[in-house]
């Protein structure tokens, strides 16, 4: 067992005998936690040959989960009572195992690699600048059970266009290819769950489905995880952490299609992560979106002074890095093994701040969108790096890491692309000088001491000792393009997401005078800006408290 003490609440979750459970877990509350001890319940109720089927939305969601069903069942039970999968990686496994079922050419079915979309918009004839409009429209026709034929019957009724064209272009290219990209997956994957015969093969064989960060699914993830399981079925998630409906997630139509079958809901209030103070400058957001949403310090006693929070106002960016600058290292020079978040809603707003901790070295300085979490991902690409030429592109080294690797491995070649994204904003010309910047990171593991810099949705899931929240103003949070109706209110859960990272300390800035390529700019402060409630509005105030910071032991 993990030694994890469960409160009254999260007992309850547990250990409910509904076959149906909706468990709303904010941040801080353990959800993680509960879901493991929530499958361990479960292992028991299985009948013989069974297994649980637990599903994450991402990779980095799926080894913290697999870790914790670790501390609470152990290695062998684990093994032998739990599959673990993100969804893309369940998917092809059916499709794998089933395709031919809705006529795929399995023998020389070509697996999706992330890239796959991009390059063949070029192909056809498009470029980079088109791909978001080709990319809309197949997701959200892809987003039906539709055959492929039935795909192209979609295309066809859609408004005349140049995006049309070019979409309807890649689409026939992929079908005689015989070429899948990764919206195929769980189309095929959708499809052929909706065969009883092969349906019925999966629920004979799991015995419960476990569902993390459910208000992160597609409708069709949703739908997914319903047909892989008929029998018992535990989702556990927040609704104000909804902030990936760009990807395609459905938030408000995947929790009210939960509610509207789950035959028993169980909300936590106590958060183990977050000091008072810090939950109380979160809790006046969250409040605005959900009354009642708000949470209390689950050991309220152990936060020296109730925790810190902080809003400054600066006159321009320059000042702002410096101010940050200066908290940060008094910060680790009273708490070294003290973590540090600086979390910006874009990376342009943050170009400041990266500038000045780039001349740091007191302490550990890590900007996270040159790390990789996966060390054997860092490995492939270094080790096939090291026999191209000099002057290999970087977009040619993910294609020759791309031949080297299994083509069955679709998790491994989605987290590879992710890590070839994260090369590109490396500023390096060739793949040989961009793996000099990357180093690997276990997801898996505490966050180590130092500063850490990274955009609001690269935190998700995350937790830092003390979180600067960098740039409330207008056009920055909320963005400008999402300044109206469902987008204005996802940006509002992006900042409360933002928030909710933070354990002892909390602090957000804003700019009375921004700067672009024309020069200097009056700002206006964010609408959210007097919602959030603080105790200090001066850096001297914060400074006076960090006379006596000393961090508890939570």
């Amino acid at each position: 067992m993990s030694g994890f003490a469960l409160s009254q609440e999260q007992t309850e979750a547990v250990n409910s005998d509904s076959d149906r459970l909706m468990i709303v877990a904010p941040p801080g509350c353990g959800k993680t936690e509960i879901l493991a001890h929530r499958a361990a319940y479960l292992v028991d109720s299985l009948e013989k040959n069974q297994r649980v089927l637990a599903l994450t939305f991402t990779n980095r969601a799926r080894l913290n989960l697999e870790e914790r069903l670790r501390a609470v069942l152990g290695d062998a039970r684990t093994r032998r009572y739990i599959v673990v999968r993100n969804f893309h990686g369940f998917a092809a496994q059916i499709v794998l195992a089933h395709g031919r079922t809705i006529s795929l050419r399995m023998e020389d079915l070509k697996l999706p690699k992330t890239s796959t979309l991009r390059k063949a918009v070029v192909k056809v004839g498009g470029n980079e600048s088109m791909l978001y409009d080709v990319e809309r429209m197949l997701g959200e026709i892809k987003r039906h059970p539709f055959s492929d034929v039935e795909v192209l019957d979609a295309l066809r009724k859609q408004p005349q266009g140049q995006g049309r064209q070019l979409a309807e272009k890649v689409e026939r290219a992929r079908q005689d290819a015989n070429q899948l990209h990764y919206g195929d997956l769980l189309r095929h994957a959708q499809c052929l769950l909706h065969i009883p015969a092969v349906a019925r093969l999966y629920q004979l064989h799991f015995g419960a489905v476990l569902v993390d960060e459910f208000q992160d699914l597609s409708l069709q993830q949703l739908d997914l995880a319903r047909l892989s399981c008929s029998s018992r079925q535990t989702f556990a998630g927040d609704p104000l952490q909804g902030i990936y409906s760009w990807a395609g997630a459905a938030p408000t139509e995947v929790e009210a299609e939960i509610r509207k079958n789950c035959t028993q809901t169980i909300r936590l209030h106590e958060s183990y992560r977050s000091s008072p103070r810090v939950l109380e400058a979160a809790n006046s957001i969250s409040e605005q979106i959900i009354p009642g949403s708000s949470l209390v310090a689950a050991h309220q006693e152990r936060w020296i002074d109730g925790g810190c929070s902080a809003s400054l106002v600066m006159h321009d960016l320059v000042q702002e890095a410096e101010v940050i600058l200066s908290l940060a290292t008094t910060i680790l020079s009273r708490d070294p093994t003290a973590s540090v978040g600086i979390i910006c809603r874009a990376g342009w707003r943050r170009n400041n701040i990266d500038r000045v901790f780039a001349k740091e070295t007191r302490f550990s300085v890590r900007r996270w969108e040159l790390a990789i979490d996966n060390p054997k991902v860092v490995s492939l690409i270094q080790s096939v790096v090291a026999t191209l030429p000099h002057g290999t592109s970087i977009e040619d080294a993910r294609l020759a890491v791309f031949d080297v690797m299994d083509p069955a491995d679709v998790e491994m070649y989605g987290q590879v692309d992710e890590a070839f994204d994260v090369l590109e904003q490396s500023d390096a010309e060739t793949a040989k000088a961009a793996i000099q910047s990357i180093r690997a990171s276990d997801p898996r593991q505490t966050i180590g001491p130092g500063v850490h810099l990274l955009n609001a949705h690269t935190g998700k899931g995350q937790q830092f000792d003390w979180v600067f929240i960098v740039g409330l103003e207008e056009g920055h949070l909320p963005s400008k393009r999402n300044s109206r109706g469902t987008a204005l209110a996802e940006e509002q859960r992006v900042l409360l997401v933002m928030l909710s990272r933070a354990r002892y300390g909390l602090v957000v800035t804003r700019v009375e005078m921004g700067s672009g390529n024309y020069g200097s700019y009056q700002t206006n402060k964010s609408r959210w800006w007097p919602m959030i409630k603080t105790k200090f509005t001066l850096k001297e105030q914060i400074e006076q408290h960090l006379r006596t910071y000393q961090m508890c032991a939570c």
